[in-house]
């Protein structure tokens, strides 16, 4: 009975000593890697290879200044051509969206994903250049007058409202892979005379009556680490 009642004593301090390593080693603090993460946006380039009537390039970067919280930066230029049945017009110009981003995922020990929702706000300063329009006349429905008048409107701005949904995965150490959608909302623009901007860089398609717009990302991020914190449980 001695022996017995030795027997499960030793085996009861074995599981409690188990038991306090595991403790020990979940109480051992996560450490959480604040730095810049700075990338490019590939679905322009992406485009490019399928329209022949765009160029695009987009830098793109955020830097954590809480746990879950980022700071984010974008900025790009594009050029796009424009035909249609009525016009054929350019548009090249520049842009740079600001925001933030919230980490709503929990990461297992060891990992650093992010499914996040945030929001930019977005400006541009861009060019439209008309080269030809067709009047049509709706007295004579197959009369078509097409007029080539080369007309350039410079120095035109506009700025706009992103709410945004996404996710950046790990998928070396300190290298990402990311993907967004945006819902776009525009606030202001300045239009050119007897024109309409139809296009604006960073923006997108703009529909007559309606400054709604959608947009997509995909992006790859290298994160320079500039020091470790304690995660916040």
């Amino acid at each position: 009975m001695l022996k017995y009642f030795i027997n499960i004593l030793f085996i009861a301090c074995s599981i409690t000593g188990f038991s306090q390593e595991d403790i020990a080693l979940d109480s051992i603090p996560t450490k959480t890697t604040y730095g810049i993460k700075i990338g490019l946006d590939i679905s322009k380039q992406i485009r490019m290879l399928t329209e022949s009537n765009y160029k695009g390039l987009v830098f793109t970067g955020d830097y954590r200044i809480l746990d879950r919280l980022f700071i984010a930066a974008e900025f790009g230029s594009e050029e796009k051509k424009t035909i249609n049945e009525v016009l054929d017009f350019d548009t090249d110009g520049t842009f740079l969206k600001l925001g933030v981003n919230y980490n709503v995922y929990n990461n297992r020990k060891g990992l650093d994903n992010e499914i996040y929702v945030g929001f930019r706000y977005g400006i541009a300063k861009f060019n439209q250049k008309l080269n030809s329009y067709t009047i049509h006349d709706l007295d004579h429905y197959w009369d078509q007058n097409n007029v080539n008048s080369i007309t350039d409107f410079k120095d035109l701005t506009a700025s706009w409202f992103e709410l945004v949904l996404g996710f950046n995965a790990e998928i070396l150490k300190n290298t990402y892979m990311g993907l967004s959608l945006r819902l776009n909302r525009l606030l202001n623009q300045k239009n050119p005379e007897n024109f309409s901007n139809l296009y604006i860089p960073g923006f997108n398609k703009v529909l007559e009556e309606n400054n709604f717009g959608v947009g997509i990302t995909y992006s790859i991020f290298y994160q320079i680490p500039i020091f470790k914190k304690n995660k916040n449980n």
